[in-house]
């Protein structure tokens, strides 16, 4: 009958060893890619801008660490009010720093949102959206 006395014992040990074994074997995680901070200059985010003609450029920064990959920038301008979308031309993915987006197709006296996505080309969820408003200014 010792040996039933020692069993429990000895399989609650058992147990607790190798609840506690170490679950991941690959070695060190993957190093966590740094939050996107991104800046819009030539505009002013949440505001007005000003328009000279139909076109107009303007830039975005990625003032922190660029992901390896890459980002991927996704413009979107829709008149307010009315919400009728105006084309924009596609951006490719880059890793440059400095992003230059004219936009184009602005009507005189229009008022236009304009929405700037960035998307980490790595990272889907490493994402950061700003926006501003710009009219054409030149007369009709």
């Amino acid at each position: 009958m010792p040996l039933k006395t020692y069993l429990l014992p000895v399989l609650a040990l058992l147990l607790t060893f190798t609840a506690c074994k170490k679950k991941n074997s690959n070695g060190d995680p993957a190093p966590q890619e740094e939050g996107l901070v991104i800046s819009l200059e030539n505009v002013t985010e949440g505001a007005y801008t000003a328009a000279p003609g139909s076109t107009y450029t303007f830039q975005v920064k990625v003032t922190s660490a660029m992901p390896s990959k890459g980002v991927t920038v996704d413009i979107t301008a829709i008149t307010d009010p009315g919400g009728i979308v105006i084309p924009q031309n596609l951006i490719a993915p880059t890793t440059d720093g400095t992003i230059s987006i004219n936009l184009s197709g602005l009507k005189p006296l229009q008022i236009v949102k304009v929405t700037v996505v960035i998307t980490s080309a790595g990272k889907s969820n490493n994402v950061v959206t700003k926006s501003f408003w710009i009219t054409n200014k030149e007369p009709q």
